[in-house]
């Protein structure tokens, strides 16, 4: 287990913090900038494999940042219509950071834009912290954030994310790693579309033109977002002769209770050698293909990561749930701590 320098940003310097398994087969690299997950190894039939995207610098996350490679997103993931919402009878207005006005991963200054703190370390895991202000993104209540990544066994990375506050304020976190089971390192990184997903929804959140839900759980059956079997991520789009593109919330299957974990979704590799389970106590995920990635930087190993390179399994509330009281709400209040687990599960064939 090693902690380094990284590089420096805000006037502060980026650590990276290496750990692994008991076994030492399955690593990971974690950075303090946006408490990132800078790379993951997991163990194949013929050799360590690395499966998310990143940067050999950190000004490779620094140039990139609006696609939060590996960082956590927050203080709300994903939308929040028109960056206004209201607690009783105060309204806030927050970031907005895209073109149709609306909120994002708590804007161009949330959570996976800044330099966190390394809290605590061992060889199997990582805790970093950040302490967001009373007012900070807009939001109200200081806020303190915890994130504990760890590798129990091989094949095995754990998410672990801690709240508290000390005015009532919504707080929904999610990882934003970019996944590729083909492998996320060198210059022979390929598309995703002939990895096999599936998705264990047989509804999603329909969305306006904006991305923001309209209140409607629809059908999954019959539409290009039917994952509920396993397939191939390619499917051909009518209208534009184009792969279909994906960037939508998934409604999980059952109750979600935190602590306990279902799965949510399965990535198999194209040649079918190493698949990845994720598993969460989350009620949706969000599927986003990274079509429309345009990196500035080379990625790992000198890695070309363009056309769909990686593709992010969000484990997250649903988005804009703050303005849809039918949805699950996560409105954090003093003396309550909100939590969040998600799993990555490998399994080589």
């Amino acid at each position: 287990m090693a902690v380094r320098t990284f590089g420096s940003y805000d006037g502060g310097d980026v650590l990276a913090v290496d750990i692994q398994s008991p076994d030492g087969t399955t690593t990971a690299t974690i950075i303090t900038f946006g408490a990132a997950i800078h790379d993951l190894s997991v163990p194949t039939s013929t050799s360590p494999r690395s499966v998310i995207l990143g940067f050999d610098e950190l000004s490779g996350y620094v140039a990139n940042k609006q696609w939060h490679h590996g960082a956590v997103a927050g203080r709300v993931a994903n939308r929040i219509a028109n960056g206004k919402f209201e607690l009783g009878s105060v309204g806030y207005t927050i970031e907005t950071n895209e073109p149709t006005g609306h909120t994002c991963h708590g804007g161009n200054s949330g959570l996976g834009h800044r330099n966190w703190t390394l809290e605590d370390h061992d060889q199997n895991s990582v805790t970093l912290g950040y302490k967001s202000p009373d007012g900070d993104q807009g939001f109200p209540g200081n806020l303190q954030v915890s994130i504990t990544y760890s590798i129990p066994s091989t094949g095995q990375f754990r998410l672990e994310y801690k709240a508290q506050t000390d005015k009532k304020t919504p707080v929904s976190l999610t990882n934003h790693s970019f996944f590729n089971v083909d492998g996320a390192r060198g210059s022979s990184v390929h598309d995703n579309l002939q990895q096999k997903l599936t998705i264990d929804a047989d509804h999603y959140t329909a969305v306006d033109q904006d991305l923001i839900p309209t209140g409607e759980l629809a059908e999954v059956a019959g539409t290009p977002f039917d994952f509920r079997k396993s397939r191939p991520i390619e499917f051909p789009d009518s209208k534009t002769g184009h792969p279909f593109h994906y960037d939508l919330n998934y409604v999980l299957r059952g109750p979600s209770t935190s602590g306990q974990l279902k799965r949510g979704a399965e990535i198999i590799s194209s040649s079918g050698d190493l698949s990845m389970e994720c598993w969460t106590d989350q009620p949706g995920i969000q599927f986003f293909d990274g079509a429309p990635m345009d990196l500035k930087n080379p990625g790992l190993g000198g890695a070309v990561n363009g056309y769909r390179a990686g593709l992010c399994l969000e484990t997250q509330l649903w988005p804009d749930w703050i303005h849809h009281p039918k949805f699950q709400q996560s409105i954090l209040s003093p003396g309550d701590t909100y939590a969040h687990i998600t799993e990555y599960r490998f399994k080589s064939a």
